[in-house]
């Protein structure tokens, strides 16, 4: 039964190991697993708390307890006298504690355009924090495709390498039959050891390689994750969708909540208050016993003065949006560049390719050609290699061709922002 369940657990991990890494996968592991993507939960939280504390104040009346102990040199006094009657003084030490409260009955919609600014800057701040998370695809992209490559370089070494261990038990045959020199021999060997040592290097770079690409989307890929792409069609006219984009507007936004919050400072504030506390003297200031007291009413408040600022404030507003529209004309102006280079980049390697597969089929007419030759003694093992080296640089510049392409492509979709 032990076994039973081993060998069912062996299954599954190998199950696990087949499943396949797609680049859309490590976008967005890349993506959720990224530290930054918690800051726009801090935003949302944030402005949800400001938003709740203006509301709040709006709602509920304003409360202050506000008290004074004053000495002055010298009070009112009546400028009376009669004959057997004392008028009553006040005291010089005067004593005041109060409550007071007051509740908005308008303020020209004052809290629900704070609300707006509010609201207004939170999104911008978010969008900001996705242009930065935007930019892990550039990451993720590089560290795929040299992962690709790299596989390639070690799968036509490996080729490479069993020609060459065929080649070298042949020829040390011959030489045991006397129709070959061991110096062929030995230099099909060094071109060995030195393929064994390219795969070292390979090896240790594939591993380094999607080391980093595990760490950046906490994936567990290994040296037998397959990694996988799907094809990506010729470029076309794609719409531009880029992060940036929705950050200027967002952007904009603010502004405008700012200049609508900005005309409000005109309009009169009508509100409720009530005063109430003890004090020495009270309100009937010719009686100079602690007593308490209460007051109510209406107030309006229209600070006019806040016009001799306005419009310079709004043309600060207009430059602020004069500004966000420079950034971006900018932005706009340099990934249409970004994005002719890339494509003169892809018309100029769908050429190479062209070529390459015809390129690839005569080198390896005349590698084996050269392997009859070498069986025959007719050429030196140097020959040989030379020509077998020349076969593998063709099938990796193929391979480097159209991983590059491949490449050429995914970040002409990624500079689109699709």
């Amino acid at each position: 039964m032990k076994a039973l369940f081993t060998g069912l657990g062996l299954l599954l991990w190998g199950q696990l190991q087949a499943q396949p890494v797609t680049l859309a996968m490590c976008y967005e592991a890349a993506r959720t697993n990224y530290p930054l993507l918690k800051q726009k939960g801090i935003i949302q939280q944030t402005a949800d708390l400001a938003v709740a504390g203006l509301q709040t104040n709006r709602q509920l009346p304003q409360l202050a307890v506000n008290g004074q102990a004053t000495w002055q040199s010298e009070v009112t006094k009546l400028p009376i006298e009669l004959p057997n009657f004392q008028v009553p003084g006040i005291s010089k030490d005067q004593y005041k504690l109060t409550l007071d409260a007051s509740y908005t009955l308008y303020d020209g919609n004052l809290t629900q355009r704070q609300v707006a600014v509010q609201q207004a800057a939170s999104a911008s701040a978010q969008q900001q924090v996705e242009v930065e998370l935007n930019r892990l695809k550039d990451q993720v992209n590089g560290l795929f495709m040299n992962a690709l490559l790299t596989e390639e370089n070690i799968r036509i070494n490996q080729a490479a390498m069993t020609d060459l261990r065929n080649r070298i038990g042949k020829l040390t045959a011959n030489v045991t039959f006397g129709t070959a020199a061991q110096m062929n021999v030995d230099a099909l060997q060094a071109e060995y050891l030195r393929a064994d040592q390219r795969m070292a290097d390979l090896t240790v770079s594939r591993r380094g390689i999607r080391e980093t690409l595990g760490l950046l989307t906490s994936l567990a890929i290994t040296d037998s994750t397959r990694l996988t792409v799907s094809p990506v069609p010729q470029a076309g006219a794609l719409p531009v969708a880029r992060p940036e984009l929705q950050l200027f507007k967002n952007q904009r936004l603010v502004y405008d909540a700012q200049e609508s919050l900005l005309e409000n400072r005109l309009k009169p504030r009508l509100s409720l208050f009530a005063q109430g506390g003890a004090g020495r003297p009270a309100l009937n200031f010719l009686n100079n016993d602690f007593r308490g007291f209460f007051i109510g009413g209406l107030r309006l408040n229209w600070t006019i003065s806040q016009a001799y600022t306005l419009r310079n404030d709004r043309q600060t507003l207009a430059l602020n949006r004069q500004a966000v529209d420079v950034q971006q004309a900018v932005f706009e102006k340099n990934l249409s560049v970004q994005l002719r280079q890339q494509q003169t980049e892809i018309d100029r390697l769908e050429a190479q390719i062209a070529k390459d597969a015809e390129l690839v089929a005569l080198r390896a007419k005349v590698r084996q050609a050269a392997s009859v030759q070498l069986d025959n003694g007719v050429i030196a093992a140097r020959d040989y290699t030379t020509e077998l080296n020349n076969e593998l640089q063709a099938q990796l510049n193929q391979k480097l061709h159209e991983i590059q392409l491949l490449m050429a492509r995914i970040t002409y979709r990624t500079l689109t922002g699709n």
